[in-house]
């Protein structure tokens, strides 16, 4: 069962970008969920990527490709009745923005996403639902952006958050980065840039991006500085450290305690997405070589293929990792 509710947040609520403070909830109910029974769940958070929403999850999507995505609702009905999934409570929040999604971080112009779940929708679901309340009972998970916010967020948050399944998301931005931001410097000269362009998904990112990793609210109307000069394509040095500070190929040292810490790590690409399985390779490389435990995988298949079921397989794979029942209590010395 899948229910749908908003929820106000004081922690989105002074952006600059006129994002709502008030967002869909989109909640997964395992089969045995009653509203009579005593019984709790673990619960499994999902993030969405750029330019999506929570009820993107639990609606059919075509892509563009040809695929055809099903309700995750109707998957985890299926892996539970296979007994490929433990029944849990599924989360799916809202970081819908004005310029697609800003990763999931803390931004003065885009608003504390990091807070919004981390704080508000964490509390609220259980305060409602009858999840386990504990990090050893809670995941994360996400794809594209939400795979990249479900890194940021689960790497600063290992008292919330046990365990974490980042899946396609962006890294190794030296690589990266700069290609997006040319083509969109490309498509604009010799005018000056002047916010995102509709259809062109580099503006886009660049705005995005730009709102999450180098915010400027004394830059309006929109807020951020690019790590690359116009016209020139000359390196801005101190915007392309802030932006070097989100990418997981190398942010992963400063909190490698934290990553200690976690019941599990697991990561999925594409071998052939278009931004990359380097990020990744690079990131899991790094977690060896510091003894961090990790589950790194790849299917064959580009950025958006497989999303569905890698997203399965991330909850699916916390249900085996997270405790399923509360713990009992100590007794009384």
């Amino acid at each position: 069962m899948i229910v749908v509710e908003e929820i106000d947040s004081a922690h989105l609520a002074k952006n600059l970008v006129g994002n709502p403070s008030r967002r869909p909830l989109a909640v997964y109910l395992p089969p045995s969920y009653r509203a009579n029974s005593d019984r709790r769940y673990p619960s499994a958070y999902v993030l969405h990527g750029f330019s999506s929403r929570a009820t993107t999850w639990i609606q059919p999507t075509s892509l563009s490709f040809g695929a055809y995505l099903r309700p995750l609702g109707e998957l985890f009905d299926e892996a539970i009745a296979a007994k490929r999934m433990a029944e849990m409570v599924v989360v799916m929040p809202d970081g819908n923005s004005a310029y697609g999604c800003p990763a999931w971080v803390d931004s003065p112009v885009a608003g504390e996403f990091e807070q919004y779940v981390t704080r508000e929708v964490v509390s609220h679901v259980d305060r409602t639902y009858r999840t386990i309340p504990s990090r050893d009972s809670r995941g994360i998970t996400g794809h594209s952006a939400g795979g990249m916010g479900s890194w940021h967020i689960g790497s600063r948050n290992p008292d919330v958050f046990g365990a974490m399944a980042p899946l396609a998301m962006t890294g190794n931005y030296p690589w990266m980065i700069p290609p997006i931001v040319y083509r969109y410097f490309d498509r604009i000269y010799p005018g000056q840039p002047n916010g995102p362009i509709p259809g062109n998904i580099d503006s886009w990112f660049c705005y995005g991006w730009g709102n999450a990793f180098s915010p400027n609210p004394a830059r309006p109307p929109f807020f951020c500085d690019f790590p690359f000069e116009y016209p020139s394509g000359a390196l801005v040095p101190e915007v392309w450290e802030r932006w070097l500070q989100f990418d997981p190929a190398t942010n992963w040292k400063p909190r490698e305690e934290n990553l200690r810490r976690l019941r599990g790590i697991m990561f999925d690409v594409g071998s052939q997405d278009e931004f990359g399985a380097y990020g990744q390779r690079i990131l899991s490389r790094g977690l060896t070589s510091a003894g961090i435990g990790h589950d790194a995988r790849e299917h064959t298949g580009g950025h958006t293929h497989f999303l569905r079921e890698s997203v399965l397989g991330a909850v699916a794979w916390m249900s085996d990792i997270l405790e399923l029942s509360p713990r009992a209590a100590s007794p009384a010395a």
